[in-house]
């Protein structure tokens, strides 16, 4: 049961990985200059998730469309 934790931990941190890479999700600060209270801001891009889903299914089918030209020739 605990290595499916810790697995399940790793995979989250990956993904919040990739996403921050990939730019699905930022993180920001702000100074409210009235009453100098910090301010966090996360922020999810779904329109940039779906686009890049888009692709990789896209670079799926053009692969396993090669894999299947080969292999019939």
């Amino acid at each position: 049961m605990r290595n499916l934790l810790v697995v399940l931990v790793l995979l989250v941190i990956a993904v919040a990985g990739l996403g921050f890479y990939l730019g699905w999700f930022s993180f920001s600060t702000t100074r409210d200059p009235e009453t100098g209270r910090p301010a966090a801001q996360f922020s999810i891009d779904q329109d940039k998730m779906k686009a890049d889903a888009q692709k990789a299914k896209q670079k799926v089918s053009e692969v396993s469309q090669a894999k299947e030209q080969r292999e019939g020739k």
